[in-house]
């Protein structure tokens, strides 16, 4: 299974050439990486990820480095299943759609950061999960003297990377807002909870040293508000003069996020623009306002988008145009205009070029490879329900074994990843893909044997306590004589 993955990212090397490109995204994102500017509308933590390979003068190089972290989730995804005690047909089967799934496939070829982020929250869960409560060898020092790599070692990465991720997607700040609830809960020492916050700290720094704001953007307020346009209604919040320009224009209501960029949205009558400070924190208080005055309609909101992740067939939301972006038929669309400018003084295509190694870097869709994953691609990704099936069937299994702690963090992550969008600016089809492998790592340990479960689940063994009333359990084989040390019991 994985050396079809690996031909099928080729053929998706040949296909499509240099590298696909999401609109004005990907512009910012490049343009960033180009010139180490943020964009105040959106966190620029992947534009690092340009900007380490821009020396190399290659785009088709991050779609292959992006193809290599999909190969890598799914090896990840096999290996703590093995781990745990699946066979490996089961561990096989749990890589499956990160291997195979089409949208995984042409979001690993386009210049956006959801496969970064994707990359990252799996890496932190499988350092939180492939063995706590293991006390490693660690090599000797040149005095000869022995050393253990301590449990807290491994939560204090995950905990760093998950950070980074942050950075990356704000998603992944309530992602790191479920992992300390669970370092809390399993008393983990505050050096973990620091690395939480390193990253995010580091970067906030630095958009303020550009921006003069301490913060991750300056669209936080502006998304929020977006989410409230779908239900707001003024004569009910009653906003003061100030907020009141921001009330729905009238009409039929769109997509929520829409709001944010249709040509008649309330921000362009902002003194500063879309993304000013003022305008962020007008649109802020809006939304705040708005969702204690109609917190009904706000739940509904957030119900109806996060039910169409569960949808059979790919919903169109919030428009076609939006749709059509994550098609293979449609890869060599020029989303944006050639000429329009970027953060920074560029331009798109300009941009391109320079990071290109000089070398124009529109889309080419090349034959007969593109029509052969536009055919691929009708079939061959995992439906809503699906998703949907997976996440209920675990949560079930994990109820009636009372065991399946391994598969508890995994799962909270991929709800997490499924339900912030819709509950701070909309849903959007690329939302998805960065929760199945976090589901498909959930449903595996759920299925998991028990003696594996006892054995490398997470436990209060893996921070040095022990419950009342329960025994410490080894990490080491069944039927293995630890050597003597302090922690024998």
């Amino acid at each position: 299974m994985l050396a079809g993955g690996f031909v099928l990212r080729v053929l998706a090397m040949l296909a499509f050439r240099p590298v696909m490109w999401f609109g004005g995204d990907s512009a910012s994102y490049l343009a960033t990486g180009l010139r180490l500017i943020p964009d105040p509308s959106r966190v620029g933590g992947y534009a690092l990820l340009l900007w380490v390979l821009r020396p190399l003068h290659s785009l088709a190089l991050v779609a292959a480095v992006q193809h290599l972290m999909g190969l890598a989730m799914g090896t990840l995804i096999y290996l703590l299943a093995r781990r745990y005690g699946l066979p490996a047909w089961g561990a096989t089967l749990a890589a499956v759609p990160v291997l195979f799934d089409a949208y995984e496939l042409q979001l690993e070829h386009d210049i956006v950061p959801d496969i970064l982020f994707g990359f990252l929250v799996l890496i932190a869960l499988y350092l939180m999960l492939r063995s706590p409560g293991e006390r490693r060898p660690a090599p000797k020092p040149a005095g000869g003297l022995g050393g253990v790599v301590p449990p807290g070692a491994s939560t204090a990465a995950a905990a760093f990377v998950l950070g980074v991720s942050a950075i990356i997607w704000p998603v992944g700040l309530a992602l790191l807002a479920v992992l300390l609830a669970a370092l809390l809960i399993r008393r983990a020492s505050l050096v973990a909870v620091a690395a939480a916050l390193l990253a995010g700290a580091a970067y906030a720094a630095w958009f303020g040293l550009h921006e003069h704001q301490f913060g991750l953007t300056r669209s936080d307020g502006v998304f929020l508000w977006s989410r409230t346009m779908s239900f707001a209604n003024c004569a009910v919040i009653k906003p003061p003069a100030d907020e009141a320009i921001l009330c729905p224009p009238a009409g039929p209501r769109i997509a929520s996020s829409l709001y944010i960029w249709d040509g008649n949205s309330p921000l362009l009558r902002m003194p500063g623009g879309r993304f000013s400070a003022r305008t962020n924190a007008l649109a802020r208080d809006f939304a705040l306002r708005a969702i204690a005055a109609q917190p009904g309609g706000y739940v509904a909101a957030v119900a109806h988008d996060f039910a169409l992740s569960f949808y059979w067939d790919r919903p169109v939301h919030p428009d076609a145009g939006i749709v059509d972006r994550y098609q293979f038929s449609d890869a060599a669309t020029a989303w944006v205009p050639a000429t329009m400018r970027t953060p920074g003084g560029g331009t798109v295509a300009g941009d391109q070029a320079a990071y290109n190694g000089g070398r124009p870097a529109p889309t080419r869709a090349v034959q007969p490879f593109a029509s052969w994953l536009v055919s691929y691609q009708r079939w061959a990704y995992l439906r809503g329900t699906l998703l949907g099936v997976i996440l209920l069937g675990t949560l079930a299994v994990m109820i009636a074994r009372r065991r399946a702690r391994g598969a508890a963090l995994p799962w909270a992550f991929a709800v997490t990843i499924l339900l912030v969008p819709p509950a701070i600016t909309d849903f959007d089809l690329r939302y998805l893909v960065p929760a199945v492998p976090a589901a498909c790592l959930a449903a595996a340990l759920a299925f998991a044997p028990a003696e594996s479960q006892r054995r490398w689940t997470m436990s209060p063994a893996a921070t040095g306590t022990s419950a009342p009333g329960e025994d410490r359990t080894s990490s080491l084989p069944s039927g293995s004589t630890p050597t003597a040390n302090p922690e024998s019991s």
